[in-house]
């Protein structure tokens, strides 16, 4: 299954330039990447917000490059629908749930989630948000960083 990057695996991967994480982690078996223009967004924002040294966004450019980049457009909102009415436990499809209480994702991460569904696309990420769709929307395959570094 080809991956959809969440933003923090490009945060973590420009932390530790020289391990090649893409490469020998996240990507070890050479797939086909996909990025949300979400996530473009976010890591712009990021950026800004931090005062990213132009060295680090250089880095990060041409990984972006190289994935097939995903536009938010209307054919993604049955999907962000479905996975937010999931999470607040409230979607009518469903009648039992994997988890105990709504868990409360944030837009963006709404966004990232439904590219992944839509597309068939194994989601990678850092992160816990994305736990509760594992194998019911898509994979989820997160990385812990702790145990790279």
């Amino acid at each position: 299954m080809n991956l959809l990057l969440d933003t923090n695996i490009f945060i973590f991967i420009s932390r530790y330039p020289k391990l090649k994480l893409l490469s020998t982690v996240i990507n070890p078996d050479n797939r086909k990447l996909y990025v949300s223009v979400v996530t473009i967004a976010e890591l712009r924002s990021i950026a800004l917000q931090n005062n990213w040294a132009k060295e680090k966004w250089d880095f990060i450019q041409p990984i972006i490059d190289e994935c097939y980049q995903v536009e938010a457009t209307q054919t993604l909102v049955n999907s962000y629908s479905q996975i937010d009415a999931y999470s607040q436990r409230r979607n009518p499809s469903f009648q039992e749930y994997g988890f105990a209480t709504p868990r409360n994702m944030g837009k963006n991460d709404l966004w990232i989630a439904s590219t992944a569904a839509l597309l068939g696309l194994t989601l990678v990420t850092t992160d816990k948000d994305f736990d509760h769709l594992h194998l019911v929307f898509m994979e989820v395959k997160r990385i812990t960083p702790e145990t790279l570094v």
